[in-house]
């Protein structure tokens, strides 16, 4: 069996969520995925509860839940909005998220009210 390599390649505008969570941002579409820390203190990924495209939130808000082996992780938004996009071969298939976290793995995108709500979470440039 063969070793999974993380890639850290992935070009991110912040990380949130106790540096279990990243961003990046375009305009006001915002995709959110979990770091590859993250994959590792959850361990073998037992479940993910994706929330509907279309679901509103606000900042601080629990938007989805990955259950493993290892742990738990509720993840928060960054910043108020609405989903509009959920990726569907990780709601299918979890291990997408596991094997390749900062690329293929990628969670939601979410359409931000105040791209404001993110600067305290952006990477310095």
């Amino acid at each position: 069996m063969s070793e999974v390599v993380l890639k850290d390649s992935v070009p991110r505008s912040g990380e949130f969520n106790d540096g279990k969570m990243w961003f990046h941002r375009k305009g006001s579409i915002v995709t959110i995925g979990i770091t590859s820390s993250a994959v590792e203190e959850i361990g073998e990924f037992d479940g993910i509860d994706f929330p509907e495209e279309g679901d509103d939130f606000d900042k601080g808000d629990v938007f989805l839940t990955i259950d493993g082996n290892l742990g738990k992780l509720e993840a928060i938004t960054p910043a108020a909005g609405v989903v509009t996009e959920i990726n569907e071969a990780a709601a299918e298939e979890a291990t997408v998220v596991s094997e390749d976290p900062l690329e293929e793995g990628w969670l939601i995108k979410i359409e931000i009210q105040d791209t404001s709500d993110l600067q305290e979470f952006a990477l310095p440039s």
